[in-house]
């Protein structure tokens, strides 16, 4: 049957991540060569079941992301580097079906910059994911952590 997609949406719960069935999917897509779209879903329940802060919510949404690319790095040894999913290159999504929202970076940035304007959206979406900081006294991005407690630029916006 996947040979028949152009490819794959895989939705995963952040709570539970990835799961037996899952990885065969996974597996089932890379080995077919068909591109993989992760869509996080769920937010509301590291929230409201698991009461945990943003900082850790971060930390919990970028190790549902790293199971999956361990999955594929393991599914083909040496050539995941290229499979692999990642919010920058915009095959992530984060979503809440119980709320009715879902984004992705880009239009997440696009949407702070219909409000704000000013914004150049594709610069400002890579600067969402990962070891950024925003400078809110210089209004810039940092790849360290402009005061102590600091939030990553994906926490903070």
């Amino acid at each position: 049957g996947l040979r028949l997609v152009d490819g794959v949406c895989l939705v995963v719960d952040i709570v539970e991540g990835v799961q037996v069935n899952t990885e065969k999917i996974i597996k089932h897509a890379v080995l077919e060569n068909i591109p993989l779209t992760l869509i996080v879903n769920k937010f509301d329940r590291l929230i409201l079941e698991l009461k945990l802060p943003p900082k850790d919510a971060y930390f919990k949404l970028k190790h549902v992301i790293e199971e999956v690319n361990t999955v594929i790095e393991n599914t083909v040894p040496g050539r995941g580097e290229a499979k692999r999913i990642s919010p920058e290159k915009g095959n992530v999504l984060f979503s809440c079906t119980n709320m009715g929202w879902c984004f992705t970076l880009q239009s997440f940035a696009k949407m702070y910059a219909d409000m704000y304007g000013g914004i150049d959206t594709d610069d400002f979406a890579k600067r969402l994911w990962g070891d950024v900081y925003f400078n809110p006294k210089k209004r810039n991005f940092t790849r360290k952590p402009v005061e102590e407690g600091a939030q990553r630029s994906f926490v903070k916006f």
